[in-house]
């Protein structure tokens, strides 16, 4: 009998001990409340997570609509949905322990809001010209709630005030739509065609033409045959493309037979196009340390007919936007750099590095160098006398070549940091060019765009604008600017900013903010800055006194060409594309040029106004056919 009840007493300790080691059983209830059951289309649905669970804790929970879904214990923001009907929503709760459960309600979506009637009027009503004001007024109703938002869409431009006042800058057809938004998010639209006028303001699209080849387009303007019936675009794919005015492609040139595989120009460069219809442009490539002779930089001469000419190549320098000078019979350029006399000996027949080459217009051959201090970093410029001034590198200013019989000359050490180097002010380092653009009157004034020594950085610096006037160059000691001007905005390198000459003497001058009118005495007569965009490229200003440049966002979502009167007030802008990082042409017929990027593709844009082309350099280049010499 004791042996039975140990036995019994046994049996029971080992039933307590697997009881005690037994996990306590996990459950739980997913559950959740919605503050009614019918809701109005776009209502909020307000749901509260009620989910609980026993002996575990509730780790996850996921919310199924329609095709929609959600994780979270409670929604961030209130449910909607827009359409009517039963709608089914799913909770699915899983514990810590694996444990999960779902819960499945239906509401009823009904759709009894009556929508807004959106109207407007608008005055004046009709003689609506490009630049005037007009003023919208709504006129929308909601016969069972208040109406709470407005959205306008006038042309590509979106207002959300109630009643807006809009200054139209393009003229034609312009679609106006109103959409009001109601109390309970109900919508209703309206559409009215606005017919505006075009005026001495006015801007109008003519064509838009993507041409062959890729890359960006950055600093490279379009330059126009001497008749005027020819416009030539070159982009960093290094392809040169011909266009007729009527935006038909004439012809391709490739420009990239010596820079084979991906290796393109770090920028495009702008074409000259010489009196009997040669154009000129330069190529080169990246990588400076290649010294296999792969990639070559180099110019080529084209024929009105898209032949090539000539090829001249001068090693791997790498370009940095200068325009080919076109002079009497020769042909000047200057790159960034040079290869050294033992690697390329070849390619430099004097036995020198140095990278300012002057060639032989009619054949290419090879007709001298001149030193361009480790490189150009910009402008050309030439008198009608055929003196011209090339910038260097960094901070050795703007170096003058002076004509003498049939060779060109400059003075001052080869270093350039001395009062021979335009720039150089006050027995310190010369301001920097940082690839702008100068200009030269008909007197022989030069204006010139640089960026601050002191407050330079990097790759740019606080603009300055000085005036030279080489008449009064002394070659003995050199030269002091006759006035200097600090401007609003900076100088940046690769932004081929700078100046140009109006009809009437004013100088204009682009720095990143905005334009700067000058008096030819120094003073400044506006300031007109580019909101929330950056400038690219020099203006070109016409007859008339009107200006034309280009800005681009940031974020390189639209570039446009805009139009300032003679006061500076903008008057006129057309959106070309993603990007317009170069300057605009004015051609002999007065249809302006924009080459640019657009849907990805490097893109040339033919704008009509009502400009006049002025005389003298009124534009990069100088002229239409940027030959970078006064005429």
């Amino acid at each position: 009998m004791k042996r039975v009840k140990n036995i019994l007493l046994v049996s029971v300790s080992m039933l307590l001990a697997v009881s005690c080691l037994q996990k306590p059983v996990v459950s739980v209830n997913p559950d959740f409340t919605t503050d009614k059951d019918v809701y109005e289309i776009y209502e909020d649905v307000k749901i509260t997570n009620t989910s609980t669970s026993t002996n575990d804790i509730i780790i996850a929970c996921k919310w199924e609509w329609g095709s929609e879904h959600f994780w979270g214990k409670q929604f961030e923001q209130p449910l909607s949905f827009d359409s009517v009907g039963e709608k089914e929503i799913k909770l699915t709760v899983v514990t810590d322990s694996g444990v999960s459960g779902t819960c499945t309600k239906t509401i009823t979506v009904q759709d009894t809001n009556k929508r807004p009637v959106a109207d407007f009027s608008y005055s004046p009503s009709t003689g609506i010209m490009a630049g005037d004001e007009v003023q919208f007024t709504d006129k929308s109703t909601d016969s069972d709630g208040k109406i709470v938002a407005w959205e306008w869409k006038i042309g590509a431009n979106t207002v959300t005030e109630q009643n807006p006042k809009f200054t139209f800058n393009e003229f034609g057809d312009i679609e106006v739509t109103l959409t009001v938004t109601d109390n309970q998010r109900g919508k209703g639209s309206v559409t009215k065609i606005v017919k505006v006028d075009k005026n001495k303001n006015s801007m109008e699209l003519l064509w838009s033409t993507p041409y062959d080849g890729d890359g960006d387009v950055i600093f490279s303007s379009p330059a126009v045959s001497p008749d005027g019936k020819t416009v030539y675009a070159f982009s960093s794919g290094l392809h040169l493309a011909a266009l007729g005015s009527d935006g038909k492609q004439k012809w391709s040139f490739d420009a990239g037979a010596h820079n084979p595989g991906t290796t393109k120009n770090f920028g495009s460069c702008t074409p000259s196009v010489d009196t009997d219809g040669t154009v000129f442009v330069i190529v080169g490539n990246k990588d400076t340390q290649d010294k296999t002779g792969t990639y070559q930089s180099g110019i080529y001469a084209v024929n009105p007919d898209g032949k090539q000419k000539w090829y001249y190549a001068y090693g791997y320098g790498w370009f940095c936007n200068v325009i080919p000078l076109v002079l009497n019979d020769k042909i000047f350029t200057a790159t960034k750099r040079n290869p050294a006399p033992a690697d390329f000996p070849e390619l430099w027949p004097s036995g020198s590095a140095d990278n300012g080459l002057l060639l032989n217009k009619a054949d290419g051959s090879y007709a001298g160098f001149l030193q361009v201090k480790r490189g150009s970093h910009g402008g050309l410029a030439a008198t009608k006398e055929e003196h011209f001034m090339v910038h260097t590198d960094s901070k050795y200013g703007t170096r003058v070549y002076w004509k003498e019989g049939d060779e060109w000359k400059y003075y001052g050490a080869a270093a350039g940091q001395n009062a021979f180097m335009l720039g150089y002010i006050g027995n310190k380092n010369t301001e920097i060019g940082f690839t702008s653009y100068m200009a030269i009157d008909k007197d022989n004034k030069a204006y010139i765009l640089f960026a601050k020594a002191d407050g330079a950085s990097g790759s740019e610096g606080d603009a300055t604008l000085l005036c030279y006037d080489l008449n009064k160059y002394d070659k003995t000691a050199g030269a002091t600017p006759e006035w200097t001007l600090d401007l609003d905005g900076k100088n940046k390198m690769y932004y081929s900013l700078g100046t140009v000459i109006g009809e009437d003497g004013t100088i204009y001058v682009t720095t990143t903010t905005g334009v700067t009118a000058v008096s030819p005495n120094g003073s400044k007569k506006w300031y007109t800055p580019a909101v929330g965009n950056e400038v690219f490229g020099c203006p070109a200003v016409d007859k008339n006194g009107y200006v034309y440049y280009s800005e681009t966002a940031s974020d390189l979502s639209a570039g446009k060409l805009v139009k300032l009167n003679s006061d500076g007030v903008k008057v006129s802008e057309l959106t070309l594309g993603q990007s317009l990082c170069s300057s605009p042409t004015i051609a002999p017929d007065g249809t302006i040029y924009c080459n640019g990027v657009k849907d990805g593709r490097p893109t040339l844009s033919a704008i009509k106004g009502v400009a006049e082309p002025a005389t003298g350099w009124s534009q990069l280049g100088g002229n239409p056919r940027k030959t970078c010499k006064f005429e």
